[in-house]
């Protein structure tokens, strides 16, 4: 981020399948400037987003760029999985008037903040403790996801004396039930390709999809029609169905996060991010 001597203004994006969040960093010292955090669906394109809600809103102009975004990075650049923006690298850089880009997973990003995360900005789930021994060695495998618009994962790991993100699609692992229950519920998930996967259960989406098939399973309409209404009445304990669709949503979280942590051998830790957690961890502790 510097050229010579001199730290060049930078544009930080943070694009999710629903939101956007952009700041600007003009001194590596000194607190970034932010702006309100955007929907993507408002904006036809991310270069649309950036020039009405930061290029006009701030006197500083950003030379760079680096860019956190939801979806599988290629060589021609990325496509948000749960929304219609696409970033081509070489297109982005000239409509913006920029001269760099770093672009990344958006789950590569919250695996390379796990090591600089301070006690207090974590919350331990499980039997309790201490949450600085709970994190393993400084040096061992970590591995975050996340529910969101859609569900994140990655790996970091360490070599030669440096942090390295493994994203991947762990969303999109099967999930299938393991109680007579679940089956019931089941079968009235909508699959993909004959199954369903853990982004279908592990999402705001998901959580939906949970409790509308709680409501077939037990042969009632649906009345809650969003993922906020659902966990705001299963926190509330007013609506049977809700208060079940949270429960499977909650085992299967710890389900993936479970067999993740073996997959992975992961004894640095298991980190859980995103807000649909932090909406819900009460109902998780």
């Amino acid at each position: 981020m510097k050229s010579g001597n001199h730290f060049q203004a930078t544009l930080i994006a943070d694009l999710g399948g629903t939101n956007a969040r952009f700041q600007i960093l003009v001194d590596p010292n000194s607190p970034p400037q932010s702006f309100e955090p955007i929907q993507t669906t408002n904006f036809e394109t991310i270069e649309d987003a950036i020039k009405q809600s930061v290029l006009q809103q701030s006197s500083i102009l950003p030379t760079r760029a680096i860019i956190a975004a939801a979806g599988p990075i290629t060589e021609a650049g990325i496509r948000l999985t749960n929304s219609n923006w696409e970033i081509s690298p070489k297109t982005f850089l000239q409509s913006c008037g920029l001269n760099q880009l770093v672009l990344m997973n958006d789950f590569e990003a919250q695996a390379l903040a796990l090591p600089y995360l301070a006690p207090n900005e974590l919350q331990l789930l499980g039997s309790g403790g201490d949450i600085k021994k709970a994190d393993g060695s400084k040096y061992d495998t970590k591995i975050v996801l996340g529910p969101g618009t859609g569900l994140g994962v990655c790996l970091l790991i360490r070599v030669a004396e440096k942090w390295v993100p493994v994203a991947g699609e762990g969303g999109h692992v099967d999930l299938g039930p393991r109680s007579s229950r679940e089956e019931q519920i089941w079968k009235y998930l909508q699959k993909a390709d004959g199954r369903v996967s853990a982004e279908q259960i592990l999402s705001g989406d998901g959580l939906l999809n949970l409790y509308t098939a709680c409501c077939q399973a037990d042969r009632i309409n649906a009345k809650l029609q969003s993922a906020p209404e659902v966990s705001k009445a299963a926190m509330e304990g007013c609506d049977e169905q809700a208060v079940e669709a949270l429960e499977v949503f909650c085992q299967c979280l710890g389900r993936i996060a479970g067999d993740l942590a073996l997959t992975s051998a992961a004894k640095g830790g298991v980190y859980i991010a995103g807000g649909i957690v932090q909406k819900i961890l009460p109902y998780l502790q």
